[in-house]
């Protein structure tokens, strides 16, 4: 089975390609750094809540619809 973090990481990317931001627009309306959104993309880092909340946001998604989309990529 998948780990979890790896379908969130792959929604965090679809969801930013989607709406045709880079790394560093995304990092910039969550507050983070570009390197960081790079990392969480390729499934080396896991984001805690408050930092996928800000994620979700950014990308103007409810974080329960990417945890969802996320779950059933597993």
């Amino acid at each position: 089975m998948r780990q979890f973090s790896d379908a969130f990481s792959e929604v965090v990317k679809q969801l930013r390609e989607a709406r045709k931001l880079s790394k560093a627009a995304l990092a910039k309306k969550a507050g983070l750094h570009q390197t960081y959104i790079g990392l969480l993309e390729r499934g080396e880092r896991s984001p805690n809540l408050d930092t996928a909340r800000a994620i979700a946001n950014a990308l103007e998604v409810p974080l329960g619809k990417m945890i969802t989309k996320a779950e059933t990529r597993q």
